[in-house]
Order: structure tokens, then C-alpha cells, then sequence
């Protein structure tokens, strides 16, 4: 019998060994006692040693499958649960670890997803029960799919880039986005397709291709082009009769198909043998939906997993200097709801909770906040925070009574906008938001559909952070209402309407974007011609001002912001046209009523040393929340997710929310120390939650994230800041904040830090904290095989270092003196070794000329009292190195004066209450870990003068159990309370927690 056959035939729990011998797994039988909701139940069978249980359910599936899995899992048996109702013919399988995978099968009607999902079930190695167990939650939860979908794409995204042809097409960035052009067509038809709309059939396409290559026909020329730009963009009384022959086929507008630039300038194509690949290898092995919440599709490739393709086919090396990541999308809907909230607390002038409780009741005052918001993301990417607030507000909108297709219709039409420097990622994220729309649309066939909204003036390719002729001043308010009547006339418009009406919003942009020029180059001209005049004015002597340095800059940095005005002015008048993206200009309507009313979005995370120098110049002279502390390297300098977030307040109206995820080091770092300060001096901060825990795993990249959510309105009075997204949670007040890290400590933990920091001067007033050598070659200068030279030193790593023990495990090549300078002349062996990484060693990225074999960091490296400590560990762990030891850049060390000095700072750094006020501002790290970074240490209480705490270390350092001991010195020179003790013992515990 078939799995389908196998399946229909399948109606109770005898049943089910029959079911587990088809998948190619051991059959059994043996009873197993009822339990409640399940009448009869017994082992079915087994795969090595993963055990298949069965049951007969007394009620639907869907409410018991999933709670009898996890009474297995919770009990520590790795077992699948086989689940069979018979009122409803319905069978529900369950597996996993943790949270299991649920699959709902229709016994009658199984259908291709489900049976897919079963087929990869069966294919499925045996191995461990628990390795069987989450490869068994994969393949019923569809993300073997998934993953195994993004990988072809991607492949075939390569493909394209290669086979493209057409005149004069080199430049392989075009190359790849034309092919990515192609296959995003073809992919969102086949979305399309899975409704039935073309021509009644779900196998149009694949019956297509095949009918044009077995009349020896060209696919790009005879299918694909006039099927693109002959059918699906032409209303069906105005198409061609050739094209008539495809069938019934929507009318679906939109921009899609409609040709790109790039296509008009290169007129391309992909040959068959690409084209047949593509539908053999890719297109025709899924199946495809365009529902993203029915567990019974989840199999499928629905729109949702877009998000994840778009990052798949990225290089890793652009993705990681573009900071583009996916984000998931349980945490959109958190941060879209928590987005919600605060903006209707705010205009209501309720608190969060009370707002929750108004929309949950469906407020009419709070729903039609909701319904007339205008959201931005100003890094869209793929469009996960667009498609978030579209589905929250159309179903608002649902709410209020509108259809699911209208309500989605009109909420794109008014309310959500989008701006991505990528092409790429603005056609994905326009797919997802039209394959949204196709899903709500009640039509059942071809005739019916209504034509998708046109996206492109609402999701716009262009640079958020830097518009290059931003005057950052609205336009007049006629030309402002008059753009934006346009743009949303646009949306619905096909045909010439269409057409004209482009032309008009073209005008009118180009209007208000010559106006916003004109007070450009105004303030720009009044500003220098004002600061000429105060230099020029004489003193109170009589005397003429000389200027200085800082005040010649200035006076260079103002003209040359005037020359760029006028420049800006005079290309406008010349072209007729508006070379580059500006709000004022795009977004006129919007930016005269003072901005947004929501700025949402999860900006690039890019590290400073990942920002080209002429970009990290212009960021700083134009965000003051990203202008680094005057640090050499760029330890200390800021992510450009900072310069978004001071963006995305600037975008923002008055009373406008602002949610943005940035990673969670923004709360602590000393780079993120103004950015702190101004949210919490000029903004109202409803919450700040790290979701490290909650949410890395999820992104599949190893990121901390932290979501912010605040209002561009000055704090009321005992305003508190949440430290989760839950409306009612606790919190910390606000005044409570600051410049100084954000915790993320319970109140009475940060009140004991507060108090320690105002009693106590901090460690770096008293220690410079250094981070200590670095190689920038590691292979080339750790344990070097075959060279015995007096120039080897012991080396201390990150992993060699415990509390109070310090034994170094590696050798390093020291090729500097006793001062720590470069020697300038190397031993004949080693500098024989060394010639072969020359060219290596030149190109390091701290190496700035001298000797190429120069090591960096040098000056803590041979103190002769030194105590280090691990840079990133579970709790702080400080060690005293011998005096001939290297201590390297996975420690920090710090100099003391005598040996008695630095074993006190090691006692006081590894006592219990130091290291948890360190955990309070410590950034997170994966599994646990957190960073012990230089501003953490430092800003930790110094040691006082205790000769007690001089004789602990040395005794730790001997390696005689000193904690307790040394616990209760340094509580008393503390001066720690019962209760504070009990608060910073919690926070201890959380480094402890993590290691077991």
C-alpha cells in the first residue's frame, strides 16, 4: 500500500503499528496504562532507540498531541507520539526536544504537504533517540524544507548571475540582480499559482515550460517575457491575442512585471538550460503556500521564509559589513505589539498596561490611533517589520469591520513606508508585502483578482543614514499635501492613470526637494556669514580676533557645507530629476507634520573597524550619538546601529515611537554612554530588554539583541523604564538612568551598585586597565614549530587563567626588548621563519610601519606586578601572572606598584560581591558568558589599602580555599548590609547558574 492508502485506511490505535511499518521504521505492540484525555495507548513501534508512542484520543488533536509529547520530553524520553481522533479522522504526530514539532494530518485527505513532510520523516537515519528526536521536530515542522529551499535558491541565484546575457552586461552586481530579478517573478507565480489563479491550474508553470521546449521555443522569449510583460501587467481586454493563449490569467499590476531599468538598459536573458535547472532542481521540488500561521502547511515554502532567503543569498562577506541579519519573526510580533502599545498609552495618555487592556478590548478610540499611524523602517531589508505592522493593523482594521483583502489594501496604501540602500532587498520585502496581500484576497479565480498595489513610492531604495543633500526642512505646505495626494492616488492606479500619475509625484518630489535646497543653502549661508562676522568683530580691546585651530575648522567645515548646498541647488536645476533619496522630498507629506508617528526596524549592526574611514567621518561629524570617546582602535567606538537609532528619533514626530533592536552592548559599552544619556534626558523610554536569551538563537547569527522602545517627548514625572516588552512588567525609574550602563539587575542590586559607586572612587582612577598583546597572526607567533630560540616566552591566554591560577599553556615568539620596543634586528633562525609570513604581517590590521614583525599592545606586557583577568568568562576571574609571563589580548591587566598591591586587586576582583556589580554592566556573550571589558573593570569600586586582602591573595594564589574568608573581608570594607548581600548573591548567581 501507499503512505496515502496506508493513511486513509488508518482509524484507531491498531492502526497505527501498520502506519510506523510503512515509514520504514520497527513495528510493535505494548499496551500502555490511559491516562487522562487518551483512551487506549501503547508503544507502535521504534527506529533504533527512538520509541514511537500511540494513543486514541477522547478529544481533537490539536489539544492533546502536543501536551502528551512533552510529558515524554519532560520526563527524559526522546519519543514520538502518535495520535489518532477518530470522530474527525484526524492524526496528529509529535517530536521533539523541548517544545516539540506538531503535524496534523486530514486521515481522508492527507494532501502533498503533509505527505512530504512523512516522506522525509521516513528517510531519516536512525542514530540516538535524541538525535532522532530533533531531526524528526525538522522534517515535521518543515525547516529541513526551509533550509534545504534557501540553499537551492541561493545556488540558483549563482547560476543566474552567470548565465545572464545581454548587450553590454558586465558588472556582476547587475548581473545578479537581474537574475535575482527573474527567479523572484517566477517564484512569487508559483506563490500565485498555489491559489489557482493561473488558469485554474496548480501546475501551470512546470505544463508551460514543458509545452514551449517540446515546440523548440526559447523560455525567455516565448514564455516568460510575454507572459511578464504581455499578460500579467496588461488589464485582460488590452493584451495581445498570442498571449491570450496562456489562459485565464490575472490582471495583477503591482511593479513586478513590469520592466526594471536594468532590463530596459541591458535587454537580458537566461538561456533554457538554466531556465530547466531552475524548474527541475528548484521550483518544482516544494510545494508552495501562501499561508504563514497554518501548522498544517508548515511544510511548505510560504512567504514568510522570504526573510531568510533574501540573507541567503547575500555573500557572508557583504552581509556581515552590511550588518544585514534576519530577523525572526515571533519577535517581530512582539516588537510590533509593544510598538502598538506605546503609541496608543502615549496619545491617550493611559500607561502602557492600560493601553494593552484598550486595544485588547478593542477601544474604538484606541483602534483608530492604530488605523491612521504612520509606521517607517528605515531599514527595512526583506520587509519582516513592514509585513509585522501590516498584518497587526489590517487586522485592526478587520476589526473595525473591513474585509481581510481591504483591510490589507488600505493599510499599505496609508500607513506603512519603507527606505533599504539594497535593490535586493527592496524587491524581496515588495514580494512579501504583495504575497501578503494575494493570501487575504477572497477571489477564486483569475477574473476576480483585483491588481496588487503599486509599492514603489511607498518602499523606496535609498540611504536612511546619509542623505547626501539633506536640508532636513520640509517643503511648503501645498506642495507637501499635494505629493502625498498623489502618492496615494499612485498605489491603486493602473493604466495610464498610472502613468500620469507617476509623472505628477515625480514633480512634485522634485518641488519639494528644490525647496528643501533653497533653505539648505539659506541656513548655510547665514550660518557661515555669522561666524565670519564674529571673528571679524572686534575685542573689547579694539583688536582684531586671531583665530585658532577649532575655530579655522569650523570655518572650513561651514563652507564647505555651503559649496555642497548650492551644489546640491544646481544639480536639481540641471537635471530636472532627483538623483538621490531624501524624506523631505520622498516623504514630504509626512516630514511637514514633523515625521513619522512610528519609526520600527532592526537597523544594520556594523562594528566600527567594518565602517569604510570616509563613512565613519561623515557618520561623526553627523550624529553626535556616534562620536566615539577619544580611544585609540575601535574598542571603543560605536556600531552604526547607534547613528540609526539617533536617526530614527530624528524621523520621528513629536509623541512619535520609536522600536529599535540594537545589539545589547548599546546599554553598557562606553560608546553607547551618549546615546544613554540623551534617551534618557530627552525622551520617554518605555522599555529596555536585553532578549540575548529570549531571541539570539533565533537569528542564526551570534548576536545579543536589545530592543529599545521609546517616545520623542520629555519623561513624566516617576516614569518607569521596563526591562521586558510584557506591558505590566516592573521596572526601574528612569531618573535612575543615565550616561553611566544600563543594568539589567533586579532594583535592589543596582541600588547597592549606585551606593558603591558615590562611596567609592572607581578602579580606573587608581589602575589603567589594558588589554594585553595582541599578534594579529596567532598561527604565526603561538608555539612556532621547529624554531628554539631564547626569544620564546610563556603566554598566558583567556583559557589559562581560574581564579587566583594563572599557568600558561603556550609559547610565544617575543620579538621586542625588555622595554617592549620592536627589536631591529632578529636571531638569523627566527628571522629566516619569519620571512615567510612577511607579506602576511604587513597587511595586519593594527600594523602601521616599523619592523614587520612588531607585536602590538606591548606596554603592560612585562610589569613585574601585573594582575589579569579573562576578557570574556561566565562571572570575573582575576589571577597574579609571574613577572615573566605575556599576558595576551583574551586578558586585561592592570600594573601595580609592589606584589602585596596587586594580590589585594586580585582578592578584590574575585571576591563574590565585585564580580556580580561586573555582571551588572557586562555585555552579553553566548552561552552565558558576558564581557569583562576595561570600562566594566574599571568602573568597578577600587580596592582600598588592606594588608589582609594582600595576605588572601597570596594564599588563594598558593591555592588554599580563600572565599569564604575573603567574601567577609571584602563585605566589611564594603560596609554590605544582610539585605545587600542577599541582592548582589542573586546577581552572582547568574554567571554561577550558567555553569552548571
Amino acid at each position: 500500500m501507499s503512505l496515502d492508502s496506508v493513511l486513509q485506511a488508518t482509524s484507531c490505535l491498531t492502526d497505527l503499528p501498520r502506519l510506523v511499518a510503512e515509514l520504514g521504521h520497527e513495528p510493535l505492540w505494548e499496551e500502555l496504562p490511559p491516562w487522562t484525555d487518551v483512551r487506549r495507548a501503547a508503544t507502535v513501534g521504534r527506529h533504533g532507540r527512538f520509541l514511537w508512542i500511540g494513543a486514541e484520543s477522547g478529544r481533537p488533536v490539536s489539544e492533546v498531541v502536543r501536551g502528551i509529547a512533552k510529558r515524554f520530553s519532560t520526563n527524559g524520553c526522546a519519543a514520538g507520539v502518535l495520535v489518532v481522533y477518530p470522530p474527525d479522522r484526524e492524526l496528529g504526530i509529535a517530536a521533539g526536544l523541548g517544545e516539540p514539532a506538531v503535524l496534523r494530518i486530514a486521515l481522508d485527505a492527507p494532501g502533498p504537504i503533509p505527505l512530504a513532510s512523512l516522506r522525509r520523516l521516513a528517510a531519516l537515519p536512525a542514530g540516538s533517540s535524541t538525535a532522532f528526536a530533533a531531526r524528526a521536530a525538522e522534517a515535521l515542522s518543515g525547516q529541513g524544507v526551509g533550509r534545504e529551499f534557501f540553499r537551492q535558491f541561493r545556488a540558483t541565484v549563482e547560476l543566474a548571475e552567470h548565465a545572464v546575457s545581454g548587450r553590454g552586461l558586465r558588472d556582476a552586481g547587475h548581473r545578479r540582480a537581474l537574475g535575482l530579478l527573474q527567479l523572484t517573478r517566477v517564484l512569487f507565480l508559483y506563490f500565485v499559482q498555489s491559489r489557482g489563479w493561473l488558469d485554474g491550474r496548480t501546475d501551470f508553470l512546470r505544463a508551460a515550460v514543458d509545452d514551449c521546449l517540446a515546440r523548440r521555443r526559447s523560455l525567455q522569449r516565448h514564455l516568460f517575457d510575454p507572459l511578464f510583460f504581455g499578460t500579467l501587467n496588461r488589464p485582460t481586454e488590452s493584451r495581445t491575442r498570442g498571449v491570450r493563449a496562456f489562459g485565464a490569467i490575472p490582471f495583477l499590476n503591482g511593479g513586478l512585471f513590469e520592466p526594471h531599468a536594468l532590463e530596459r538598459r541591458y535587454r537580458p536573458s537566461l538561456p533554457d538550460a538554466f531556465w530547466r535547472e531552475s524548474f527541475d532542481q528548484l521550483f518544482e521540488r516544494y510545494h508552495f503556500t501562501v499561508g504563514e500561521s497554518d501548522p498544517a502547511t508548515t511544510a511548505a515554502v510560504a512567504p514568510d521564509m522570504l526573510g531568510r532567503v533574501f540573507e541567503g543569498v547575500m555573500e557572508p562577506a557583504h552581509r556581515k559589513a552590511s550588518g544585514t541579519y534576519y530577523t525572526p519573526a515571533a519577535l517581530v510580533r512582539q516588537l510590533v505589539d509593544a510598538t502598538c502599545v506605546a503609541l496608543v498609552g502615549v496619545r491617550l495618555g493611559c500607561h502602557d498596561a492600560e493601553a494593552d487592556a484598550l486595544i485588547a478590548a478593542q477601544d474604538p478610540a484606541a483602534l483608530s490611533i492604530l488605523t491612521s499611524a504612520t509606521i517607517l523602517d528605515p531599514a527595512c531589508g526583506s520587509g519582516a517589520f513592514l509585513l509585522g505592522a501590516l498584518e497587526r493593523i489590517a487586522a485592526v482594521r478587520v476589526a473595525l469591520g473591513e474585509s481581510p483583502g481591504t483591510a490589507r489594501r488600505t493599510t499599505l496604501q496609508r500607513q506603512l513606508f519603507g527606505v533599504d540602500l539594497s535593490g535586493m532587498a527592496i524587491r524581496l520585502a515588495e514580494l512579501r508585502l504583495w504575497l501578503s496581500v494575494v493570501a487575504a484576497d477572497p477571489a477564486l479565480d483569475a477574473r476576480s483578482v483585483r491588481p496588487l498595489p503599486n509599492l514603489d513610492s511607498l518602499v523606496r531604495q535609498g540611504d536612511s543614514l546619509l542623505e547626501p543633500a539633506a536640508a532636513r526642512v520640509a517643503c511648503s505646505p501645498g506642495v507637501a499635501r499635494a505629493a502625498g495626494a498623489a502618492r496615494r492616488r499612485i498605489v491603486t492606479a493602473v493604466g495610464p492613470d498610472k502613468a500620469r500619475l507617476a509623472a505628477e509625484l515625480r514633480s512634485l518630489e522634485l518641488a519639494a526637494a528644490a525647496e528643501s535646497a533653497d533653505a539648505r543653502v539659506q541656513q548655510a549661508a547665514r550660518r557661515t556669514a555669522e561666524f565670519v562676522g564674529m571673528l571679524r568683530s572686534p575685542t573689547l580691546f579694539g583688536d582684531r580676533l586671531t583665530p585658532g585651530t577649532a575655530q579655522r575648522r569650523h570655518l572650513h567645515d561651514l563652507r564647505a557645507e555651503l559649496r555642497a548646498a548650492r551644489a546640491a541647488r544646481r544639480a536639481l536645476a540641471a537635471t530636472g530629476d532627483l538623483p538621490w533619496f531624501q524624506f523631505e522630498a520622498h516623504f514630504p507629506d509626512i516630514m511637514h507634520r514633523g515625521g513619522f508617528d512610528a519609526v520600527i526596524g532592526n537597523p544594520p549592526w556594523v562594528r566600527a573597524e567594518e565602517v569604510p574611514a570616509e563613512m565613519r567621518r561623515q557618520v561623526a561629524a553627523r550624529y553626535r550619538w556616534w562620536r566615539a570617546p577619544r580611544t585609540k582602535g575601535f574598542g571603543h567606538q560605536p556600531d552604526l546601529a547607534v547613528a540609526f537609532l539617533e536617526r530614527a528619533h530624528e524621523l520621528a514626530a513629536p509623541d512619535g515611537v520609536i522600536t529599535q533592536l540594537v545589539p545589547a552592548k548599546v546599554a553598557t559599552a562606553a560608546y553607547g554612554s551618549a546615546a544613554r544619556a540623551s534617551l534618557v534626558r530627552e525622551t520617554t523610554i518605555h522599555a529596555a530588554v536585553d532578549l540575548t536569551a529570549e531571541a539570539s538563537a533565533d537569528f542564526g547569527a551570534t548576536v545579543y539583541p536589545m530592543a529599545i522602545i521609546t517616545t520623542r517627548r520629555q519623561p513624566p514625572p516617576a516614569h518607569v523604564v521596563r526591562r521586558m516588552l510584557d506591558p505590566a512588567a516592573r521596572g526601574v525609574r528612569q531618573e535612575r538612568l543615565g550616561a553611566a550602563a544600563w543594568t539589567t539587575a533586579g532594583p535592589e542590586a543596582e541600588a547597592v551598585a549606585a551606593r558603591l559607586r558615590a562611596a567609592f572612587a572607581p578602579l580606573q582612577s587608581r589602575y589603567a586597565c589594558r588589554l594585553g598583546v595582541k599578534t594579529g597572526a596567532n598561527d604565526v607567533f603561538l608555539d612556532p614549530q621547529g624554531v628554539e630560540t631564547d626569544l620564546l616566552r610563556a603566554a598566558l591566554r583567556g583559557r589559562d587563567l581560574r581564579p587566583f591560577s594563572a599557568v600558561a599553556q603556550s609559547r610565544l615568539l617575543w620579538t621586542h626588548d625588555e622595554q617592549g620596543r620592536p627589536l631591529q634586528k632578529l636571531p638569523p633562525e627566527v628571522a629566516g621563519y619569519l620571512a615567510r609570513y612577511e607579506s602576511r604581517l604587513r597587511t595586519r590590521a593594527d600594523f602601521t610601519g616599523g619592523p614587520f614583525w612588531s607585536l602590538f599592545r606591548t606596554r603592560g606586557a612585562l610589569a613585574p606586578h601585573r594582575v589579569a583577568w579573562v576578557d570574556v568568562a561566565r562571572q570575573l576571574a582575576a589571577a597574579v601572572p609571574t613577572g615573566d609571563v605575556i599576558v595576551l589580548n583574551s586578558c586585561y591587566v592592570i600594573e601595580a606598584a609592589t606584589a602585596p598591591e596587586a594580590h589585594a586587586a586580585c582578592a578584590w576582583l574575585n571576591s563574590t560581591w565585585v564580580r556580580a556589580v561586573a555582571r551588572l554592566t557586562a555585555a552579553p556573550a553566548s552561552g552565558g558568558y558576558a564581557r569583562f571589558s576595561a570600562g566594566v573593570v574599571g568602573s568597578l569600586p577600587a580596592p582600598p589599602d588592606d594588608p589582609q586582602l594582600a595576605r588572601i591573595g597570596e594564599d588563594g594564589a598558593r591555592g588554599i580555599t580563600v572565599q569564604e574568608e575573603l567574601d567577609e573581608r571584602v563585605a566589611g570594607l564594603l560596609d554590605l548590609a544582610d539585605g545587600e548581600r542577599s541582592a548582589l548573591a542573586r546577581m552572582a548567581r547568574t554567571g554561577a547558574d550558567h555553569r552548571r
